[in-house]
């Protein structure tokens, strides 16, 4: 049975405007793919940030700058849920709800819920709630790196990872609402108790996509509790 939740980032479906390009590529592979139960988890993209750092100017307040970045990804969500044909109600504003549509239908389409719970962790989250082991992160880089490889070209590139290290890349690169990190680390601690296998790839390279999503073998960063 293959089973996965998808943690899809928002810079992929809005980078810098709605990318319809990457909406029916990514549409059109999820089509192909043989799936039992899947979910997918959208993030905020350019939206939220433009919302968060316009909060800024008038509250240092992360509850209220994630509420507000909250919205932008079920928007998100809900593009991208009418895009893929999904024939849902409603799109899920907590990790039970979208536990109970992905148990009632096979399939959710979802984005934030809570302050401080990022997308990453509502996907995690939703993973151990269904018992779903394997989540996929399709963000803007190819791999996890030691460092923001747009920043450091020397960046260093790692193809497996265990969580305990993974967790120290992620705290590092931390700097409040909106930062960027490849997975906050909330979310590796809710992976690494889940037992849960972290695929982490660019969403970029559709043809690695489809691999990751089949369970072929892909190019991109594992983390396990291994």
């Amino acid at each position: 049975m293959r089973e996965f939740i998808i943690s899809l980032g928002g810079s992929m479906v809005n980078p810098e405007h709605i990318d319809f390009e990457f909406i029916n590529r990514f549409v059109g592979i999820m089509r192909q793919v043989q799936k039992d139960r899947y979910g997918v988890v959208v993030g905020g993209g350019i939206t939220a940030r433009n919302y968060v750092n316009a909060m800024k100017k008038y509250t240092s307040n992360d509850f209220f700058m994630d509420e507000i970045g909250i919205r932008a990804t079920r928007m998100n969500a809900m593009l991208l849920a009418s895009a893929m044909g999904n024939k849902q109600e409603w799109i899920p504003e907590s990790v039970v709800e979208g536990l109970t549509e992905l148990n009632r239908r096979g399939t959710v389409v979802m984005g934030g819920t809570v302050p401080g719970h990022t997308t990453d962790t509502v996907s995690m989250l939703l993973a151990e709630s269904a018992g779903i082991k394997d989540v996929i992160n399709i963000t803007s880089v190819d791999a996890v790196y030691s460092e923001d490889p747009r920043k450091n070209p020397n960046a260093i590139r790692f193809d497996r990872l265990d969580y305990d290290e993974a967790f120290r890349i992620s705290l590092a690169s931390y700097t409040g609402a909106g930062s960027n990190q490849f997975m906050d680390s909330v979310s590796l601690l809710i992976g690494k108790r889940a037992g849960i296998n972290l695929h982490i790839i660019s969403g970029k390279d559709f043809d690695n996509m489809e691999k990751c999503i089949s369970g072929k073998k892909y190019v991109g960063t594992l983390v396990t509790g291994d």
